[in-house]
């Protein structure tokens, strides 16, 4: 057993209709070290397909189409809301959109960045560094909900070294300090990656003295 599904029936929390959904139930630890941005390895990796649900009546999407909103079905109709499409990146980047209007700025975040995630099992590279900018772009608009978060702090530098932002992560990372020996290391790392311009994904345990399963 890697993973295993199951259908499950959900009631929308914004349409109120009721649809059956495939769910992971049961899974596998990782097999090997995450990437820098934390995406773990094999098996959970393939079953990022089953982490956002659409409803198929309102197109409502989140973790789970019975998260409570803050929005009505109008906002769903919207051109802001409908301009991702409805492939796997276009639902996590709805499922941001969806909690960024729940005040849930962390999961909206990390949200744009596992639409990026999808982007890069697609190999669309230009749409993945879209999706980073996106996630970057949460974190600018909402800095006081993140201020004190070193973990989301330290991810974003990854998010815009993939992107491409070299000079921002220069500026920004190469003095910061944190409270954790092992975050200043990973932050030395990112600093230093952005330095040579590079932009490809690594895995933690690239980075010097680290180790992680």
């Amino acid at each position: 057993m890697i993973f295993r599904t199951e259908e499950k029936e959900f009631k929308c929390a914004v349409c109120g209709e009721t649809s059956v959904h495939e769910v992971i139930a049961e899974q596998e630890r990782p097999t090997g070290a995450p990437d820098l941005d934390m995406r773990p390895d094999e098996p959970v990796r393939s079953g990022i397909k089953y982490w956002v649900s659409k409803c198929p009546n309102c197109g409502y999407c989140n973790s789970s189409i019975a998260i409570p909103v803050k929005f009505t079905k109008e906002y769903l109709d919207s051109d802001n809301y409908n301009k991702s499409g409805d492939d796997l990146a276009g639902r996590f980047m709805k499922k941001s959109l969806a909690c960024e209007k729940n005040k849930e700025f962390e999961e909206a975040l990390k949200s744009c960045m596992y639409a990026a995630w999808a982007c890069d099992d697609e190999g669309d590279g230009e749409r993945a560094v879209e999706c980073r900018r996106a996630a970057v772009r949460i974190y600018d608009t909402h800095g006081a909900a993140f201020k004190d978060n070193a973990d989301i702090k330290l991810l974003v530098a990854d998010l815009l070294r993939r992107s491409g932002a070299y000079d921002r992560v220069i500026r920004d990372y190469k003095d910061a300090r944190y409270g954790s020996e092992l975050i200043m290391t990973i932050n030395a790392f990112q600093v230093s990656l952005a330095e040579q311009g590079d932009s490809a994904c690594h895995k933690a345990t690239e980075v010097p003295g680290v180790r992680a399963k």
